[in-house]
């Protein structure tokens, strides 16, 4: 896990709010306080949708893509006002970590990895980001949280230029 604070919070929040940047990812959760306080479960909510909307690929992680939230979120920050502060649980799609995996010579099987997650957090004027990772098992081969921190930290260094 690292933690990294953003120097460029403007070019950030564009790329986050605006941009595609971070539309692959999946959200868990999100919470912003503005004028009120607005939580956001990133669940799917199965009651809610039809079996057919159920069956795109986009629905079967059970969360919802960013792509699907950034509007509305952008919507509750934007205004006169910087936010008091606002948090997004961001998760690497299933899908996706097997290219992951792939890409950085790793030899774990997907179904071993639970998550990879990027938490976006800004409050008191500062905007951090902190990198986690979460096995099925315990192991002590620290090696898939190391390769996902660099990974991380490269993507959020060209997101700040």
């Amino acid at each position: 896990m690292r933690s990294i604070e953003i120097e460029n919070i403007k070019n950030f929040t564009t790329h986050l709010f605006a941009r595609e940047t971070f539309d692959g990812f999946l959200v868990t959760e999100a919470s912003f306080s503005t004028l009120t306080n607005i939580t956001i479960d990133g669940h799917i909510n199965r009651e809610y949708m039809g079996e057919a909307e159920l069956a795109l690929p986009e629905n079967k992680e059970g969360t919802v893509f960013w792509k699907k939230l950034r509007p509305l979120c952008y919507d509750i920050i934007k205004g006169q006002k910087v936010p008091l502060r606002f948090k997004i649980v961001f998760m690497m799609p299933s899908e996706t970590v097997l290219s992951f995996l792939d890409s950085v010579g790793l030899d774990y099987e997907p179904v071993q990895v639970n998550a990879l997650f990027l938490n976006v957090n800004f409050q008191e004027g500062k905007l951090v980001c902190t990198t986690g990772t979460s096995m099925k098992e315990f192991t002590m081969d620290k090696s898939l949280e190391y390769a996902w921190d660099e990974q991380m930290m490269k993507f959020l260094t060209r997101v700040q230029e």
